[in-house]
C-alpha cells in the first residue's frame, strides 16, 4: 500500500502539471460519492476524499511547480465526518496573496455532516414492558428505539452533575434539531418558593456576589416530578439567581409529599434571587427524561445501555442524523493565503471551521448551521476573515473572532464582513451569541445579526470598529446585557461603534416577531428592565459611540461607570431611556487591591505596562488615572444626541447626580416628547446652562411620533429644525451589500 501511495503522489503530480500546463491556475476536483483517491482529480476522474486533494497541492508545493494563480481544489457531494478533522497547517497553504489555495464547492452542493444518517432499518418499536412503564401512555406504541452500536458508539460517558449548555450527542430530523424530552414541553417553568438557596454569605472582601456551596432546595408546583425516576438521571435548566446566568443542575433528590427538589449539584450563585429589589420568579425546565418523551420530536438516550429512544415527527424515519463529532470538521493551524468559498457544514456537536495562527485565510459565502455547540472560530494570526457568510441554528455562538496583542497593541486586521449570523444560543441561552470578538484592530462591518435569547454581540480589546450593521431581536429571553455588550476595563481604549442600527430588544422584539407572523421560541421577561442597547458595563473606558439609530431597544446608550466615553449623534426612538450613567465604581470597584473578581481594574492596565510606550503614548489619560478619582465615572461625552418617545432620557443611578454629572460634557442634545421630571431637574433651561442643557419639545410636527418609521424621522424638516447640528446618519449604508 505504500509504494501504491508513492505512485498515486508521482501520477497525481504529473497530472496537475500536465493540466496546469500554460495555464496560470490548476483546478482539482473531489466528488465524495463517485470519486477514487486512485485517480488523477480531473474534471471526469475526480478524487473521493480531501486528504488527497491535500497531497495533490503538497506535491505542487515540492515540486516547485505551484501554478501562478494558486490551485482550486473544487468540491462536490456529502462528507460524512462523524470521526474524522480536515486539517491544513503551515505547508498546505498557497505562495501569496495572489495564489491561495481554494477549497471551494462546486454548484453549492458541497457539505460536510459531523455525524451519521441513522439507517430506518435499524429503529424498533419499543416492546419491553420496563420501558414501556415508564413512557407516557399516550407515547406507547408510538417510540422507536435505535441501539448506538449500530453506527460504533458504546458506553456512553455518564452526563456530568453541572454544566452550561450541551455538549453532548444530537438528533435531528427533516433538517431540524429535536428537543431532548423534557418538560414542560416548551418555554420554563417557575420556581413556587425557595426552601434553601444553598449559599454563605457574601465576603465583600474578596468579591461581590454570594456563592453557592451547596445544592439548594425548592418547591415546585404540579404532579409531573411523582412519575420521574431520579436515579436514572434527570437534569434541570434554569436562570438559577440572575438573568445573565444559565446553568444546567443534576436532581439530587425529590420529596413528593413536600413537592420539593433538591439539586445535587450547586449552582454558582445559589437558587433564588439574591437581592431584595429583584423579585422575578427563577425559571427552569427539566430534560433528559425518558418519562416525558411524550410529543413528536423529542427523543432521549439511554446513556448506559446506549440506546436512543425517539418519537418521530412527521417526516418519518428516513433523514434522521445523529451529531456526534466534537471537533473542528475543518481544522486550519498557522496556515497562510487560504481561501474556504461556498462550502456548507451541518449537523454536528463541535464547530464547523477553527482557524487559529493563520495569515490570509478567508472564509466567503459558508453556510453553517445546525451544530450543538459553535459554529465559527478565528483566533490569533493575521488578516484573516469571514465574508458574505451565513451562521445560524447554532447551540452557542455563531462566530468568535480574537486577535492582535493588547500590550503591543499590534492589531490583527480581522474582519468580519457582509455576513447574516442569526438564531444563536439554542442551547446555552447565556453564553451563546451571534458573534463574539476581542482583541485589536478587528471590523466588523455591514452584516445583519439577529435572536439571541441574551447578548447578540460581546467584543473587549483595543481599537476595534464596528459600524453599518444591523442587529436586531436580542434580548429576547434574559436580562442585565444588551445587543452590543462589553464590561469591567479601563483598557477598553478605542473602541468605535457607529452607523448600527440597533432595534427590538427583549419583549419588544419578541412582540414585533409576531406581529410579523413569525413564532419566535423565547419566553421574554415580563418586563423590559436590564435589557440595553449598548451596554458598556462595569467601568468600561474609552468606547465612542456616534451615529447609531436605536428604536426599541430597551436601556439605549448605557455607560455604567466607566469613563472617557463619547456618546455623539445619535437617534433614539420609543427606547425605555436614551441615555444612562451610574457611579457604580465607588461601591464596587477595586483598583489595586488584588481582588480576583475583574474589579481590579488596575491590575488590567498593569498587565499591558499602560504607564510605559505605546500606552502612555496612545492613551496620555490615563497614565495617571490613579490620582484621577478614578471610582468615578469623569471625561464622558453626551453631546448631540435626539431622543423621540423615550420616557427617560438620561437616566441615572447611584449617587452619580451628586459626584459627577456636573463633571459630565452635556452639549446640544435634545428630548422630543413626554420626559420624566427628573430629566429636567438634572438640567434646568437657563442662559448660564445652555452649553449643557436638555431642550424639551412637545413633540415634532408632520407625524414624527415614536410610531412613525424610525429610519425617515432624521428626514423630516422638523427634525432638522430642532436639531441643525445633527449629522446625518447614513441608514442606506447599513446592512449587508451596502457600501461604505
Amino acid at each position: 500500500m505504500r509504494h501504491q501511495g508513492r505512485v498515486w503522489i508521482a501520477a497525481a503530480v504529473g497530472a496537475a502539471l500536465a493540466a496546469g500546463a500554460g495555464r496560470a491556475q490548476t483546478v482539482l476536483h473531489v466528488q465524495a460519492q463517485r470519486g477514487s483517491d486512485l485517480q488523477d482529480g480531473g474534471a471526469a476522474t475526480p478524487f473521493a476524499t480531501l486528504e488527497r486533494a491535500r497531497e495533490a497541492v503538497g506535491a505542487l508545493k515540492r515540486s516547485q511547480a505551484f501554478p501562478e494563480r494558486g490551485v482550486v481544489v473544487e468540491l462536490s457531494g456529502t462528507f460524512t465526518m462523524a470521526d474524522r478533522t480536515f486539517a491544513l497547517g503551515a505547508a498546505d497553504g498557497g505562495a501569496g496573496p495572489d495564489a491561495p489555495v481554494v477549497y471551494r464547492s462546486s454548484k453549492g452542493d458541497a457539505r460536510f455532516v459531523g455525524g451519521y444518517t441513522l439507517p430506518a432499518a435499524g429503529f424498533r418499536k419499543v416492546a419491553d414492558e420496563a420501558t414501556l412503564a415508564r413512557l407516557p401512555e399516550a407515547a406507547r406504541g408510538q417510540v422507536v428505539a435505535f441501539a448506538l452500536q449500530q453506527v460504533g458508539l458504546a458506553g456512553l460517558a455518564p452526563l456530568p452533575d453541572k454544566f452550561s449548555g450541551w455538549r453532548e450527542l444530537e438528533v435531528f430530523s427533516g433538517g431540524q434539531a429535536l428537543r431532548l424530552a423534557r418538560w414542560p414541553n416548551t418555554g420554563w417553568t417557575e420556581i413556587a418558593r425557595v426552601i434553601d438557596r444553598g449559599v454563605n454569605p457574601v465576603d465583600k472582601a474578596t468579591g461581590e456576589w454570594e456563592f453557592g456551596v451547596r445544592g439548594g432546595t425548592f418547591e415546585y408546583t404540579g404532579d409531573a416530578p411523582s412519575r420521574w425516576k431520579v436515579e436514572k438521571g434527570i437534569w434541570m435548566n434554569g436562570f438559577w439567581c440572575h438573568d445573565w446566568a444559565n446553568e444546567t443542575l443534576k436532581i439530587g433528590a425529590i420529596d413528593t409529599e413536600k413537592r420539593q427538589i433538591t439539586a445535587a449539584a450547586v449552582h454558582t450563585y445559589g437558587i433564588g434571587n439574591s437581592s431584595t429589589w429583584h423579585t422575578a420568579k427563577r425559571r427552569y425546565y427539566v430534560f433528559n427524561l425518558l418519562e416525558e418523551l411524550d410529543s413528536p420530536g423529542e427523543w432521549y438516550v439511554d446513556r448506559e445501555a446506549g440506546v436512543l429512544y425517539l418519537y418521530p415527527t412527521g417526516d418519518g424515519l428516513d433523514e434522521v442524523v445523529l451529531a456526534v463529532q466534537k471537533k473542528p470538521l475543518f481544522q486550519l493551524s498557522q496556515a497562510r493565503h487560504v481561501r474556504l468559498e461556498g462550502l456548507a457544514f451541518r449537523y454536528s456537536t463541535g464547530p464547523a471551521v477553527a482557524v487559529s495562527g493563520c495569515e490570509d485565510v478567508v472564509l466567503r459565502g459558508l453556510r453553517v448551521s445546525d451544530l450543538t455547540t459553535d459554529g465559527i472560530s478565528l483566533s490569533g494570526g493575521k488578516g484573516c476573515g469571514l465574508d458574505r457568510c451565513e451562521v445560524w441554528g447554532v447551540g452557542g455562538t455563531c462566530v468568535t473572532v480574537t486577535g492582535g496583542d493588547r500590550k503591543t497593541l499590534a492589531a490583527c486586521g480581522h474582519f468580519v464582513t457582509n455576513c447574516h449570523l442569526h438564531h444563536s444560543g439554542r442551547l446555552q441561552r447565556t453564553q451563546g451569541k451571534c458573534l463574539s470578538f476581542s482583541g485589536v484592530g478587528i471590523r466588523v462591518a455591514h452584516n445583519l445579526i439577529h435572536d439571541s435569547p441574551y447578548v447578540a454581540v460581546t467584543y473587549g480589546g483595543n481599537e476595534n470598529l464596528f459600524e453599518y450593521n444591523e442587529v436586531h431581536s436580542a434580548m429576547m429571553e434574559s436580562g442585565d446585557g444588551g445587543g452590543l455588550y462589553t464590561g469591567r476595563h479601563w483598557c477598553s481604549q478605542g473602541n468605535v461603534i457607529r452607523y448600527n442600527y440597533f432595534h427590538h430588544f427583549g419583549k419588544p422584539g419578541v412582540d414585533w416577531q409576531k406581529a410579523q407572523g413569525l413564532k419566535p421560541e423565547y419566553e421574554p421577561l415580563r418586563e423590559s428592565v436590564m435589557v440595553m442597547g449598548v451596554y458598556l458595563d462595569d467601568c468600561d473606558s474609552g468606547d465612542t459611540v456616534s451615529g447609531n439609530l436605536f428604536y426599541q431597544a430597551g436601556w439605549a446608550a448605557f455607560v455604567g461607570g466607566g469613563r472617557y466615553n463619547t456618546i455623539s449623534n445619535n437617534l433614539f426612538v420609543a427606547c425605555t431611556s436614551a441615555l444612562h450613567l451610574d457611579d457604580r465604581g465607588l461601591k464596587r470597584a477595586r483598583p489595586g487591591e488584588g481582588t480576583k473578581d475583574g474589579w481590579d481594574l488596575l491590575a488590567k492596565l498593569q498587565a499591558v505596562n499602560w504607564q510605559s510606550p505605546p500606552w502612555s503614548e496612545r492613551y496620555p489619560h490615563l497614565v495617571n488615572v490613579m490620582e484621577d478619582d478614578p471610582k468615578l465615572p469623569l471625561h464622558n461625552v453626551f453631546r448631540c444626541n435626539v431622543a423621540v418617545g423615550c420616557p427617560r432620557f438620561l437616566q441615572m443611578h447611584g449617587t452619580v447626580k451628586e459626584t459627577a454629572l456636573h463633571r459630565l460634557t452635556f452639549e446640544h442634545n435634545v428630548a422630543v416628547g413626554p420626559v420624566n421630571a427628573r430629566d429636567t431637574d438634572a438640567f434646568p433651561q437657563t442662559e448660564e446652562g445652555l452649553r449643557r442643557v436638555t431642550l424639551l419639545a412637545e413633540g415634532l410636527p408632520d407625524g414624527g411620533a415614536p410610531g412613525a418609521d424610525a429610519l425617515s424621522l432624521q428626514e423630516q424638516a422638523a427634525f432638522r429644525r430642532l436639531a441643525p447640528w445633527f449629522v446625518r446618519i447614513p441608514v442606506e449604508k447599513i446592512g449587508i451589500g451596502k457600501h461604505d
